[in-house]
């Protein structure tokens, strides 16, 4: 009976890491940032984005500035490729430390042009996994 208490235990602990975890793989998050942005929803993409900020300085704030800058040279880019048509995650690749990963993600665009991006990832201060742009 014991043995079984603390089966159900763990197994109950599994489910609740699982659930309070935030988002659970960097496969996960690359692939709803993706999705976001062939949607140009520029303002859910930054929501995937690791914002760093100085002291003082407004997240919320970068947050709308980069989005801001992404729909005006995102849009221009894809308009000139025909529209941003697909995407497919091709690898996902965790370091040893398991804080930072590295998603390969191709992109098709509508006039047939294909590129292959690597989007680094790290953790943030609350375990969440985001794109890091390295700012």
């Amino acid at each position: 009976m014991r043995k079984l208490f603390s089966l159900l235990l763990v197994v109950a602990a599994m489910f609740a890491i699982t659930a309070c975890g935030g988002d659970s793989s960097p496969k996960s998050v690359a692939d709803k940032a993706m999705s976001a942005l062939q949607k140009k929803n520029y303002d859910e993409f930054v929501k995937y984005v690791n914002i760093k900020t100085k002291e003082g300085e407004d997240p919320e704030a970068a947050r709308k500035m980069l989005s801001g800058m992404l729909q005006e040279k995102a849009d221009k880019n894809y308009e000139k490729k025909g529209g941003f048509k697909s995407y497919e995650i091709v690898s996902e690749t965790i370091d040893e430390s398991g804080d930072k990963a590295l998603v390969v993600v191709k992109m098709t665009f509508g006039n047939g042009e294909t590129e292959e991006e690597d989007c680094p990832m790290v953790k943030d201060s609350e375990g969440n996994w985001k794109m890091d742009m390295g700012k």
